[in-house]
């Protein structure tokens, strides 16, 4: 049985997008070490993640002199496939010398530049991120059989709730918080009961939308939870409004219906859920976009219009829409 290694170190959402490539190698090698490499900050939501051996952390506190600690230690090892899902500086310092067999992930970076500054769509029929994993792990003979992300977690999805994720990395990836705000007020209007969910950094803008509510209609849960319990209370709610972020992946990978809105980003990039009843809103059409692959702190053509042409109206309408 061989011994396996996957680096990935962030972000969020990337590493829950690994979950389905190691579910495939542990039902394919039930004996099989299979180890991980992910950072530090994610410790807690790797811990929902079943089928691994065992992980190892990187603390980025550590630099250079950590992360060749870190190798050291991997390297006794003795791995015979080390899978690099990153691909960037730090996992290839990592990479070297670890495996008899390394193989490295396709991240079609010209592909997206194509995309991004000319509009050209090279990646119409590219697999997406989870695809992707699987392609770097071909000569391990695991197939993507189409399944999402899955955190080991017990969901109890209350129709009554709905979570609320306006958050995220960048400035541009975030719908209004105002728009967040009005639909936070018609869903309680309607009988909803809403949590608020973001990082200790999208606290502030939580709050704002917490302080037009009415009390007791609410639960403001941005910043007071690691991501493991974020990912239980998500698993609580019944859907879940959310940006293209890696709260939306927690939300799929614990099965709670996600209606997701992309604004300066595409779902050609390989993020859009694969879960049969997620919704993505989007502006079609529009000539810029998309204008970045990670998110930039502003509008590059002043209107954000990628945004802001999404009504509310149309957000509440889906979290509301009974299957």
């Amino acid at each position: 049985m061989p011994s396996i290694l996957l680096l990935r170190l962030s972000s969020l959402g990337d590493i829950v997008l690994t979950t389905p490539l190691i579910h495939a190698l542990r039902e394919r090698f039930p004996e099989s070490r299979i180890d991980l490499v992910s950072s530090l900050e994610y410790e807690s939501i790797v811990s929902l993640m079943q089928g691994l051996s065992n992980v190892r952390f990187f603390d980025r506190r550590s630099g250079l002199r950590g992360l060749l600690g870190l190798r050291r230690i991997l390297q006794k090892g003795n791995y015979d496939y080390v899978l690099d899902l990153h691909n960037v500086l730090r996992t290839r310092i990592l990479r070297r010398g670890l495996g008899q067999h390394l193989s490295v992930i396709n991240k079609r970076s010209f592909q997206r530049w194509l995309l991004i500054r000319y509009k050209l769509d090279r990646l119409k029929h590219a697999p997406d991120v989870i695809g992707r994993h699987f392609e770097t792990a071909a000569s391990l003979g695991v197939k993507d059989t189409g399944s999402g992300p899955k955190l080991n977690i017990a969901s109890n999805h209350d129709a009554t709730r709905i979570a609320i994720a306006p958050g995220s990395r960048h400035w541009n990836k975030r719908w209004p918080a105002a728009n967040f705000g009005l639909v936070a007020k018609e869903l309680i209007a309607r009988g909803y009961h809403v949590d608020l969910h973001g990082s200790k950094a999208e606290r502030d803008v939580a709050e704002r939308i917490a302080k037009e509510l009415p009390s007791g209609s609410y639960s403001n849960f941005a910043g007071t939870l690691s991501l493991a319990e974020i990912a239980r209370e998500i698993g609580n709610a019944g859907a879940i409004i959310t940006n293209d972020s890696g709260l939306m992946h927690i939300a799929e990978a614990v099965g709670t219906r996600v209606i997701a809105i992309f604004g300066p980003t595409v779902a050609q990039f390989g993020f859009k859920p694969r879960a049969a009843d997620a919704v993505v809103l989007e502006v079609k059409g529009l000539y810029c976009r998309p204008c970045t692959a990670n998110g930039l702190e502003h509008c590059p053509e002043k209107h954000f219009r990628c945004m802001m042409e999404i009504a509310h109206e149309q957000v509440i309408r889906e979290a509301t829409r009974k299957e």
